[in-house]
């Protein structure tokens, strides 16, 4: 059974956008993380961009959020795996997070906005525009991708360095401080 509670598509390069945009306000700003607490920040309004994942098993535990942001006017949109998702908030999985406080990035929140209201249209997102908002904005953010490309280059540097397995060494016999002179 397909998961009837995609509404629509989300192109690769708007998931990828959307999964930067919920890792930069997870650490700036402030989310919600789990299906309960999305219902709930929906229901209070502080709810700014809901994300919902494709692949939620079983498809009850997030199928009406679509409906209930479309009621309630929240934006949304979809990532393929609950795995990302939950990765980007610092868990192992998330069926589905809320960003209620999205820090200091307002111009990528306004992008994806945009963005999803031209997938729900039938729009496509043109690929020249997209890549004139990424060379400008990795102009501003180099020094950021620099530094996960190192961090990625050092784990696998230190997974390479970690011993296979734990070889104990010798036992060196214990001298004897004193030696017994008297007898």
């Amino acid at each position: 059974m397909e998961n009837t509670y995609i509404k629509f598509e989300a192109p690769e390069s708007l998931e990828k956008e959307t999964l930067d945009f919920v890792e930069n306000s997870y650490r700036s700003g402030k989310i919600k993380k789990g299906t309960n607490e999305v219902v709930k920040s929906i229901d209070r309004g502080e709810a700014k961009l809901i994300v919902i994942a494709e692949d939620v098993s079983p498809a009850d535990v997030v199928f009406y959020l679509p409906t209930l942001c479309d009621e309630r006017k929240v934006p949304y949109t979809y990532v393929k795996n609950k795995n990302d998702l939950g990765i980007k908030v610092g868990i192992a999985s998330a069926a589905s997070i809320a960003i209620v406080d999205f820090g200091k990035n307002e111009d990528a929140y306004k992008t994806i906005i945009t963005e999803i209201n031209d997938v729900k249209a039938g729009k496509k997102i043109e690929k020249k525009e997209k890549k004139k908002e990424v060379t400008e904005e990795s102009k501003e953010e180099t020094p950021k991708e620099e530094k996960e490309t190192v961090k990625k280059a050092e784990k696998t540097e230190e997974k390479k360095k970690a011993p296979k397995s734990k070889a104990k060494k010798p036992r060196q016999p214990k001298e004897n401080k004193e030696e017994k002179s008297e007898e």
